[in-house]
């Protein structure tokens, strides 16, 4: 069972620092002129072959029964989903702050696993949800050094928003016991799908424009996607919905420092502290309801004394 739990914390680490790396292989591409819709779906098409290849080496069968075919349909639309409304995002803010604000993922799963399946709201989470709002009011509210937006905020709220409930549903529907590769690898033939018929079915699917951009794109195809997604659907089996989301502090660290480091965008003192208080009010999320009990068993020991 320990041995379970760790993997399914290092997966859940691996899954958030692999998919925050999404705007290094895909803004290059972007800027080179090529259209969301189009790089979308040539990630997901080269990540579903890649995945096929894998499982095919390995003699695993890819085939699902006809009972899991409309969760399957539906998770693949939230995985698409949470990828449009993240580059959308893209054009109206940085890619570190889009990535960072995200984050708010964790909380928005916590709310909808105790609103919907009675799990308990404890001082512990409710603490973590204020944090976390306060955190990304510091990302939001602008001081001139950073290009902000409305817009921006709610189309990230929205991603944010179907990628919980694609964690939500992969947890606590029968899909849980599906192979981790076999549900990413149907997610993600579900997501090129939509991308072909929203690139009018093919007819407005924009060419790759360079060598380098191929090779971007499989990497964003590898990295932040089939590694990214096998990995959370892996800690998800092992640590559940809520756990797994809040590991994913390792994504807007990630994303920021890709950000900072490779496109030159802003770090001020504000969106650092933003981001710390995000990634505490995680740490509250994890731990806090087990620190408190440990302090509760104290005291009264102490009062007993």
């Amino acid at each position: 069972m320990k041995r379970d739990k760790l993997k399914g914390y290092i997966c859940g680490a691996v899954s958030g620092a692999t998919y925050g790396m999404i705007p290094l292989f895909s803004v290059p591409v972007l800027n080179e002129g090529m259209g969301f819709d189009s790089l979308l779906f040539y990630r997901y098409l080269m990540a579903a072959a890649v995945m096929a290849l894998i499982q095919l080496v390995r003699r695993r069968s890819l085939a699902i029964s006809p009972q899991d075919v409309p969760l399957v349909l539906l998770l693949g639309v939230l995985f698409a989903f949470s990828s449009v409304f993240m580059f959308m995002a893209f054009d109206y803010m940085p890619t570190g702050l889009v990535s960072t604000m995200y984050f708010i993922y964790p909380v928005i799963t916590a709310l909808i696993m105790s609103i919907l399946y009675g799990e308990r709201m404890s001082w512990g989470r409710a603490i973590s949800l204020v944090l976390a709002l306060a955190g990304i009011g510091m990302l939001y509210v602008s001081d001139g050094e950073e290009r902000m937006s409305i817009m921006g905020v709610i189309l990230t709220f929205a991603a944010a928003l179907v990628y919980a409930l694609y964690i939500v549903i992969t947890n606590r529907s029968r899909i849980r016991t599906m192979p981790s590769a076999k549900l990413a690898f149907w997610s993600l033939v579900v997501g090129a799908v939509i991308f072909f018929v929203r690139a009018d079915c093919g007819t407005a699917l924009q060419a790759v424009p360079s060598a380098k951009a191929w090779g971007l794109i499989l990497l964003l195809a590898i990295v932040p996607t089939v590694v990214s997604c096998t990995a959370l659907v892996m800690s998800i089996r092992y640590v559940g919905s809520t756990v797994t989301s809040i590991l994913g502090a390792s994504e807007p660290v990630t994303a920021v420092l890709c950000g900072t480091l490779v496109f030159g965008e802003p770090m001020s003192w504000r969106i650092f502290f933003g981001i710390v208080v995000i990634i505490i009010a995680v740490i509250v999320l994890v731990a806090g309801d087990d620190l408190m009990a440990k302090f509760r068993i104290k005291s009264k020991k102490r009062a007993i004394n």
